[in-house]
């Protein structure tokens, strides 16, 4: 078999002009300090994620709307050579344009696989304590199919415009990305209210988040998924075909140096491409929200607690005072740091009996017991307190346990358990709130009949050690960066 002359040369043509936009792009003043400052931002995005649901807040930012992102940077990035009018060059050279072209998006490609590479540390940390829920196994593979798509989105742009500005193809690309990332929650919320097949619903699917979102089967925050993903992916990869191919075909055969030189045919052609790569996923794409979305994470489905209304439980230092805003169902809401996962936590369990103080009781048995992974433990005998033992606490702003005539107590009896607690099982790395509940009986003076008492709550843990960890691998690739620019800059001051 021989290999093609004409080929080789234009491999070879396309490799060079490749390394060499590369190196111009990290030779410029302060690329690598822009990369550097890009990727710590959304490294303290994920440090800080690590104090509450790290995998819906960091993923969002990171998998989404960086993504996105390289929309208007891919249409900069092919605009600029024609506002500082180096694209002269590439058109009087003895260099194919299309080879000039297809170097210039191997370098935006480049680009963002190296962004995808940059969040490997952060994910690493995440899965060594957690695992790889699915939410994080579909954000995975919709970033880069993201990534391929904003690329091919924001090339189309920044060959569409010829000037000495970039303003328009960089204004024309945030345009595009902002409606591109609202029409997702939009989409969620149409589903969420049954109404994703209406004309609303369709016209979010223009967006190619979406569509990667719906042919993957996932959600972000609904329950409903389309039932069939065909005519999604046909649509998703025809537009970004499309985009790609009238890109190439407008900078090729369109457009002259300085100015277009598309003929009447021509012009109705990009037209009628850019129409295409709207109308077609809101005219196809598929719509029928009838199958159930699977569960995103490992969380359990806890219902009615994460509210803040009062409870009738507390949580205190061995030996402290109910808190002054008793009593949120957190218990450990305003504690910090919150619990560490692994580790046995000792404090005092405060069940706020709905009786005055002037009802004398006696004979409390009460039950303590952690639910979906939390090891609760007391001794035996803070389970059955004397009547003795029992404290008095009064109760302000109205804001006690209901009594059984449906009062709320202003001062009442509380019984003291000192408990271990060891959350076990975390299923995020912080916010991870672990349902605790208390059952029992007790008896009321001048009352025949044993009163029962119910009571849930949560507690809110965290891996101790995972924001410290998840600093050292975020800084990384910044210092990285930020070394390399100091280093460039004592070289060529």
């Amino acid at each position: 078999m021989t290999l093609d002359p004409e080929h080789n040369k234009s491999a070879m043509e396309i490799g060079t002009l490749y390394v060499e936009e590369l190196r111009a792009t990290m030779r410029g003043r302060f690329a690598l300090v822009g990369a550097g400052v890009i990727l710590l931002a959304v490294g303290c995005v994920a440090t800080v994620g690590t104090q509450d649901t790290w995998l819906d807040g960091y993923g969002i930012i990171a998998y989404f709307l960086v993504p996105l992102a390289f929309i208007p940077l891919a249409a900069v990035f092919v605009a600029s050579p024609r506002a500082n009018r180096f694209v002269e060059s590439v058109f009087t050279a003895p260099v194919e344009r299309s080879d000039w072209l297809t170097a210039k998006i191997l370098v935006i490609v480049t680009i963002a696989a190296a962004y995808y590479v940059a969040l490997v540390p952060m994910v690493l940390v995440y899965t060594h304590h957690v695992g790889v829920p699915l939410l994080l196994q579909k954000l995975l593979i919709w970033a880069p199919c993201l990534l391929v798509a904003s690329i091919a989105m924001g090339t189309l742009i920044g060959v569409l415009f010829i000037g000495e500005s970039i303003a328009a193809p960089a204004a024309t690309g945030m345009g595009v990305l902002l409606a591109y990332a609202g029409f997702v929650p939009l989409q969620e919320l149409l589903v969420a209210q049954g109404n994703g097949a209406t004309r609303t619903g369709h016209l979010t699917l223009a967006s190619p988040a979406v569509l990667l979102k719906n042919a993957f089967g996932f959600t972000l925050a609904v329950g409903s998924i389309p039932a069939t993903t065909v005519r999604t992916w046909i649509s998703l990869v025809a537009i970004i075909g499309i985009a790609f191919a009238l890109a190439v075909w407008t900078f090729l055969r369109a457009q002259g140096v300085e100015t277009w030189e598309a003929s009447r045919s021509q012009r109705w052609i990009i037209a009628l491409g850019i129409i295409a790569t709207i109308v077609l996923p809101v005219a196809m794409a598929d719509t029928n929200y009838d199958k159930p979305a699977p569960h995103a994470t490992n969380a359990p489905s806890i219902q009615r607690l994460f509210s803040r209304a009062g409870g009738s439980l507390a949580l205190t230092q061995p030996g402290g005072q109910p808190p002054p805003r008793c009593c949120s169902t957190i218990l450990n809401r305003d504690e910090w740091p919150p619990f560490g996962t692994g580790e046995p936590t000792r404090r005092d369990l405060l069940v706020l009996l709905p009786v005055d103080l002037t009802q004398p009781v006696t004979d409390v048995h009460l039950q303590v017991a952690g639910e979906n992974g939390l090891e609760a433990t007391a001794p035996p005998a803070a389970l059955a307190p004397l009547a003795q033992a029992l404290e008095a606490h009064t109760y302000a702003n109205d804001l006690g346990p209901a009594a059984a005539d449906g009062h709320h107590v202003v001062t009442g009896w509380v019984a003291r358990i000192p408990v271990t607690l060891t959350p076990t099982k975390p299923w995020d790395i912080g916010g991870v709130r672990y349902p605790l509940r208390v059952t029992g009986t007790y008896q009321v003076a001048g009352e025949s009949a044993v009163r029962t008492f119910s009571a849930r709550a949560a507690i809110d843990a965290q891996v101790s050690n995972a924001i410290y960890e998840m600093g050292v691998a975020s800084l990384i690739l910044p210092l990285t960066c930020f070394g390399a620019a100091f280093k460039r800059w004592r070289r060529t001051r």
